[in-house]
């Protein structure tokens, strides 16, 4: 195919028999810490407003994962290993900087630099993509169109159409996968499930965020320490039911995939799409822990209560997902256990600290259950 960008820009891409002497670079890694800014941009309009809130970032979550997924997939076909492609990925980082100054004011008139951001992060990624396979076209194609949802989201002068358009944005990026057969499209299987994790375990770090968010300017009695420690105590659990079986086994899966097109429907499906509630139950929950700590002894709101008990849930049904794709055993019981956990949400009503350790006791139990059933083999 004709390159876009110059020869001297163009990389050999290696067979996907090498694939797992891919790693994970400290650049990559650095690229991420702009996911934990945006993340946190995506919990204070939560907090700030639980309903509104929860829509607006519902709406620009589904355009910002799927274009920061794209990233990960990205450094996966080429790896940021020459000068020139570091200072493309870091004005990249630029971009995304961008867009997580703008999330507050996203959805108010006139907020244009949002989409400014979206664009950067979509021209970089589609051209230097298109250096390692022309199938990409008709995806850059799709992201463009979706920055301009949102430039025109940014012009309309009544709200209900910018959150239609913004949900625009986010359906036809997401709705590539329907129409692109995904031929000519490889990863290694490491190093996607590698970079997958980390953007999860950044934005988990939210939650611990939200404990000192919260805290601030709070004296350190039992009010503080026990939400905290209990907020700590879940967000534990989380990582383990999502880092300890769960990503190793899917990284096992795609590798004893040899189909390429199989390979990279699986990631679609059990990293891509499944990381949504994910990414979504994380931010949810965070919001939650920062209006319980320092009231841990005090009853909640409805809307507190579900955000606690909802995101957990959320992020379970996330897993849930992964293992139906991939596939691994027993993902309805994590359907199970969210449903559990989104029955106990009413606690929070007579108490924040009751909630959130009987959520505490129900994620413990269930990962232990978990623990104690026979391990069957995950299919390839």
């Amino acid at each position: 195919m004709a390159r876009i960008l110059p020869s001297w820009f163009a990389e050999r891409i290696e067979p996907t028999k090498d694939e797992d002497d891919l790693r994970v670079s400290t650049l990559e890694l650095f690229f991420d810490l702009v996911f934990v800014f945006i993340v946190t941009q995506f919990t204070w309009l939560i907090a700030h407003d639980p309903l509104l809130g929860l829509l607006q970032a519902v709406l620009m979550l589904g355009f910002v994962w799927w274009m920061f997924a794209g990233y990960s997939w990205l450094t996966n076909v080429i790896p940021p290993e020459r000068p020139a492609r570091r200072v493309l990925i870091l004005c990249a980082m630029a971009g995304w900087l961008l867009v997580g100054l703008s999330v507050p004011a996203a959805f108010e008139d006139g907020s244009i630099w949002i989409a400014v951001g979206l664009l950067v992060v979509v021209v970089v990624h589609g051209l230097m993509y298109m250096q390692a396979s022309g199938a990409f076209g008709p995806i850059f194609l799709a992201n463009l169109a979706g920055v301009a949802a949102v430039f025109a989201a940014q012009f309309v002068p009544v709200d209900p159409w910018r959150y239609v358009l913004w949900g625009l944005a986010a359906v036809i990026v997401w709705s590539v996968p329907f129409f692109h057969s995904q031929r000519g499209l490889t990863l290694h299987p490491a190093h996607i499930v590698e970079r997958h994790g980390l953007v999860v375990l950044v934005a988990l770090g939210e939650s611990v965020v939200a404990i000192a968010v919260g805290s601030r300017g709070l004296n350190i009695d039992a009010d503080l320490l026990v939400a905290a420690i209990l907020g700590l105590i879940i967000a534990a659990c989380l990582w383990w039911s999502l880092f300890v079986h769960e990503m190793p086994r899917a990284e096992h899966a795609l590798a004893a995939t040899t189909d390429s097109v199989q390979r990279v429907r699986k990631v679609l499906k059990g990293l891509s799409y499944s990381f949504i509630p994910v990414l979504l139950g994380i931010l949810v929950l965070a919001a939650g822990v920062e209006h319980s700590v320092g009231h841990a002894t005090s009853a909640l709101d409805l809307p507190s209560s579900l955000l606690l008990s909802g995101g957990v849930a959320l992020f379970l049904l996330g897993t849930a997902g992964l293992r139906a794709s991939m596939p691994m055993p027993r993902p309805y019981g994590r359907v199970l256990l969210a449903v559990a956990v989104l029955a106990i949400a009413p606690l929070g009503l007579l108490n924040a600290a009751l909630l959130l350790a009987a959520i505490a006791i129900v994620l413990v139990a269930g990962l232990a259950i978990e623990h104690r059933l026979p391990q069957e083999r995950v299919a390839g």
